[in-house]
C-alpha cells in the first residue's frame, strides 16, 4: 500500500488545527498564543493567534520577541557539550576546577558538585539564591552570588533530589566564559545563534529590543482584565532564563538536535543529552533536556516560565516532530497546549492512511464547515475538511486527538463515521440541511438540531 507522509497529512490538516487553536484562544480568553509544528523537514504549520498588545490591540506575529525563559537553559547546556566536544572540559568535573570562587567554609557540598550535577539539577543547590529578582529591574549581581555562596547556597547533597536551579546555570554560564575566555552572550551569539541563523534571537532584554517584545500579562481572574507587566533584564542569568526569541527560530535550534547533523554537535552527544540521566518520581532528566515518556513517544524538550510568558516546545526524535508553543500570560496550562498538539499529531499519523484513497475530484465542503453548538448545550463542535473526508473535533478538548471522527460522505451533504474513528458511531449519519430562515444547520443522528456558532476575541 502507498504509504502517505505525516507532514503531508499534518498540512492537509492546517485548517483543522487553525481553528481548534483560534478557538482555545477564545475559550480561556489568552491575550495571545503562537503556534509552530515541524515534521520531518519543514515547519508545515505555523500561526499567532490573539495580540503582542491587548490594549493597543496590536496582532501578535512571528516578528515579535517572546520571553523564552528557561528555555535559555537548552542552549546552555549545549555550549557546554560543545566545549566537551573540543575535549575543554568533562562532564564529571568539579565546578572549583573552572570557577575557583565556588567555596565555603558553611556549606561543604559545594565541593562535590560536578558538571554533570548542574545540567541535571542534581547539586543540590538553592533555585534562585537569597533574593527576590523576579519582575524588578535589579537582579542578582556576581559579587551577591559570591557572597550568598560562602554563606551556603545548598538546600540538600548532590544527587539526593531532583532540585531545580537557576543557579547552576548561572554557574554553568560561569564555566563557559572561564574556558572560552569570552562573556557567555557572546559565546553563544557566535557560536549557535550565527551558525544556526537565529537572527531574531537575543541574549537579555536591552533597551534596544525591548519594543520588539510581546507584552507579557498576568492572571486572569473573573470579571477582571489581566495585569500588564514591564520588561526587564535578566542579567547574570542570562544562561537560566535569559534569552528572547520566536517560534520558527526556536524551531531552528531543534532542527541542529535532530540526528544526522553535526551543526553543533555529533549525534553521539545529542544521544547523551536526551539519554535519561537522572529519573525521580516524575522528574526525568537528559542534561538539559526535560524527559517525557508518553503515548506520543519519547518527547525531549524544555519549558519556560517568567513574568508575563509560558512556553512550551520539544521534540519527538523517532517522528522527527518539533512543536513549539509560546503565550504571553502567565497561569496558563501550557503543557496541556504542548501536549495536545503531540496527541493530535499522533493521531494524525495513526490515522493517515484514511486520507489515501482520494476521488479524482475532491468534493467541496466549504459551505457547511465550521462551529456548531447544540441547542441541548453539549458544547461546540468543529467540522474541517482533509481531502475527501470531514472531520469533527471538540474543540474545548485539551486532548483533541481522542475526540476526532472521520466522516464518510455519502452524497449531498450527509455523513457518516468512519469505523477506524476513536469515538464513532458508524451508520448513524448526520446531515446539513437550510433551516426555515435559510442558515445551514446540523441535524444529528437523532435529528436534533445544531446552530452554527460565532465568536470574537
Amino acid at each position: 500500500m502507498q504509504e502517505i507522509s505525516l507532514n503531508s497529512v499534518v498540512k492537509e490538516a492546517s485548517e483543522l488545527i487553525d481553528n481548534y487553536l483560534d478557538y482555545q484562544t477564545y475559550l480561556y480568553e489568552l491575550p495571545g498564543l503562537a503556534v509552530g509544528i515541524f515534521v520531518d523537514n519543514e515547519i508545515v504549520f505555523q500561526k499567532e493567534y490573539g495580540y503582542a498588545d491587548v490594549e493597543a490591540k496590536k496582532k501578535f506575529s512571528n516578528n515579535h520577541l517572546f520571553r523564552i525563559a528557561s528555555h535559555s537553559k537548552l542552549l546552555t547546556a549545549t555550549a557546554i557539550m560543545m566545549l566537551y566536544n573540543e575535549g575543554k572540559l568533562s562532564l564529571d568535573d568539579k565546578v572549583t576546577k573552572y570557577v575557583p570562587w565556588f567555596t565555603s567554609d558553611n556549606d561543604k557540598n559545594l565541593q562535590d558538585i560536578t558538571i554533570r550535577h548542574l545540567l541535571t539539577h542534581t547539586s543540590g543547590l538553592s533555585c534562585d539564591g537569597k533574593k527576590d529578582y523576579v519582575g524588578k529591574n535589579e537582579t542578582l549581581s556576581l559579587e551577591e552570588l559570591k557572597t550568598q555562596l560562602k554563606e551556603g547556597l545548598s538546600v540538600s547533597k548532590t544527587n539526593e533530589v531532583v532540585k531545580y536551579s537557576n543557579i547552576g546555570y548561572v554557574l554553568l554560564g560561569q564555566i563557559i566564559e572561564s574556558i572560552s575566555q569570552q562573556e557567555f552572550g557572546q559565546f553563544i551569539q557566535t557560536k549557535i545563534l550565527d551558525t544556526l541563523e537565529m537572527t531574531n534571537t537575543y541574549i537579555d532584554v536591552t533597551e534596544e529590543n525591548k519594543a520588539l517584545h510581546v507584552v507579557g500579562y498576568g492572571t486572569k481572574y473573573p470579571k477582571e482584565n489581566r495585569e500588564r507587566f514591564s520588561l526587564y533584564p535578566s542579567g547574570i542569568f542570562q544562561p537560566a532564563a535569559g534569552l528572547s526569541s520566536t517560534v520558527s527560530d526556536l524551531i531552528k535550534f531543534y532542527q541542529a538536535h535532530l540526528f544526522g547533523n553535526d551543526i553543533l554537535i555529533p549525534d553521539n552527544l545529542k544521544r547523551e543529552m536526551l539519554r535519561i540521566q537522572v529519573k525521580m518520581g516524575n522528574n526525568i532528566r537528559g542534561l538539559g533536556f526535560e524527559l517525557s515518556s508518553n503515548p506520543e513517544g519519547k518527547i525531549a524538550g524544555h519549558t519556560g516560565g517568567e513574568v508575563g510568558f509560558r512556553s512550551k516546545s520539544g521534540l519527538i526524535q523517532d517522528s522527527r516532530v518539533i512543536i513549539v508553543v509560546f503565550c504571553n500570560a502567565t497561569n496558563v496550562s501550557i503543557d496541556s497546549f504542548f501536549y495536545g498538539l503531540c496527541h493530535l499529531v499522533d493521531t494524525l499519523n495513526s490515522m493517515k492512511q484514511l486520507f489515501l484513497q482520494e476521488p479524482e475530484n475532491l468534493p467541496d465542503f466549504e459551505p457547511i464547515v465550521g462551529l456548531y453548538d447544540s441547542l441541548k448545550g453539549w458544547g461546540p463542535e468543529l467540522f474541517c475538511q482533509i481531502k475527501s473526508k470531514l472531520v469533527l473535533l471538540n474543540p474545548e478538548s485539551k486532548y483533541p486527538g481522542g475526540s476526532m471522527q472521520i466522516l464518510e460522505h455519502k452524497e449531498g451533504y450527509v455523513f457518516t463515521p468512519s469505523k477506524e474513528s476513536p469515538t464513532a458511531k458508524p451508520g448513524e449519519d448526520i446531515e446539513f440541511v437550510k433551516n426555515k430562515d435559510g442558515e445551514i444547520i446540523l441535524l444529528d443522528s437523532k435529528k436534533g438540531e445544531h446552530r452554527r456558532f460565532s465568536y470574537n476575541y
